[in-house]
């Protein structure tokens, strides 16, 4: 029984040191230059992060995703050409909920701070 307690014990302990140490945000473990990008990401040359499939699937049916990957902009930049992409080159719509997906992956992942 004490050795069922002392297991037990550990276990607690080591559970409260897990949720005590400090975690790294997305922001933090996030990739900022292509150049650490792993090759054999699935979505090469996008750094991995939430939404990347849906950038990835939206921006490759048109142009290279280099042609993303040179960006590094604000939100707002990101924004304006995605109005551009749909009201001059003829990307379809993205619904709503999926824009703010990619905005908020580019604007992460590939923001002002991207070294593309």
């Amino acid at each position: 029984m004490k050795t069922l307690f002392s297991t037990c014990g550990a276990a607690i302990a080591a559970a409260l040191l897990v949720m005590a140490a400090p975690s790294l945000s997305s922001a933090d473990e996030r990739i900022t230059t292509l150049a650490d990008v792993p090759e054999d990401f699935e979505f090469y040359p996008l750094p991995p992060g939430e939404g990347v499939d849906e950038v990835y699937y939206s921006c490759i049916a048109c142009h290279s995703l280099r042609t993303v990957t040179n960006g590094g902009y604000s939100r707002r930049v990101w924004d304006e050409l995605l109005d551009w992409m749909v009201d001059d080159q003829g990307m379809m719509e993205p619904e709503p909920d999926i824009r703010d997906v990619m905005l908020d992956y580019l604007a992460t992942y590939i923001g002002e701070d991207w070294e593309g």
